[in-house]
């Protein structure tokens, strides 16, 4: 298989029309596309450390949830990171591609993934159709179900804002950057919102809506994206050698992830 025909596989999974009109994903470093896949690393972020990994295990392609081409390049200087990124992928014969909103809005995607963590029921996609909402197992008081929501995807902790109910039976998720569906969470009836990340705006906004919600972190919401697009590949091209980027999620809440 070669690096356009991966990425053409990857296009029939997560079609590029799912993703957001302000997002930039898809094939976006290849030094030579028809080159023949001899490994792909599967990563959260394409960071130095994942450029690393990829060449230290023979692996041209890495494969990202988050597009390593996020804005446009303004200078291509070492003193860019981005760029010497890029600059680094070319030189190694490493090819990037990113699956990003469209695996958050896919059927079975990241948003799909954490609902099904969570055991909801009736999941249905709301806004624009990235993330979801669903019915927990039974109606929780509200310390038990931000007990169940942690447990069952496994994140550690969280930041909390809005204005708790007594009871949460109705439960709206959206991993990473969730601040743009705050009203519409409220609208699809979601006693709880559960997502990766608000802000301090966004979090003020909650103050004047009756339902609690929890930020988890960006990192740590998506900790199961590669997951994700790393199993699609191990059954849809079995005969590609698939890597998973090492560096476990952290919760972003704190200096703990400085090395001082």
């Amino acid at each position: 298989m070669t690096v356009r025909e991966l990425n053409e596989l990857l296009d029939k999974r997560f079609p590029p029309a799912l993703s957001c009109d302000w997002d930039n994903d898809g094939l976006q470093v290849s030094p030579d596309p028809g080159a023949t896949v001899t490994g792909v690393l599967v990563a959260l972020d394409l960071s130095d450390a994942a450029i690393d990994q990829a060449a230290k295990t023979g692996c041209n392609v890495i494969l990202t949830h988050h597009p390593l081409i996020f804005r446009p390049l303004t200078s291509v200087t070492p003193d860019c990171g981005v760029a010497r990124r890029v600059g680094r992928l070319l030189s190694l014969g490493i090819s990037a591609i990113s699956c990003h909103t469209r695996a958050d809005a896919a059927q079975g995607g990241i948003n799909d993934d954490l609902a099904n963590w969570m055991g909801l029921t009736d999941v249905t996609a709301f806004a624009d159709g990235i993330p979801r909402v669903g019915i927990l197992p039974r109606p929780m008081p509200v310390s038990e179900a931000v007990s169940h929501a942690l447990g069952s995807t496994g994140m550690p902790k969280a930041m909390y804002s809005g204005n708790p109910p007594k009871t949460v039976s109705r439960v709206a998720i959206c991993g990473g950057d969730g601040k743009d569906f705050l009203f519409a969470a409220a609208e699809a009836g979601a006693d709880l919102y559960f997502t990766g990340e608000l802000g301090y705006h966004a979090r003020l906004d909650a103050s004047d809506l009756d339902l609690l919600v929890m930020e988890v972190g960006h990192d740590w919401s998506e900790m199961h994206a590669p997951g994700i697009i790393g199993a699609f590949l191990s059954t849809a091209a079995p005969e590609l050698r698939v890597v998973y980027g090492h560096g476990p999620a952290t919760d972003g809440f704190s200096g703990g992830r400085l090395d001082i």
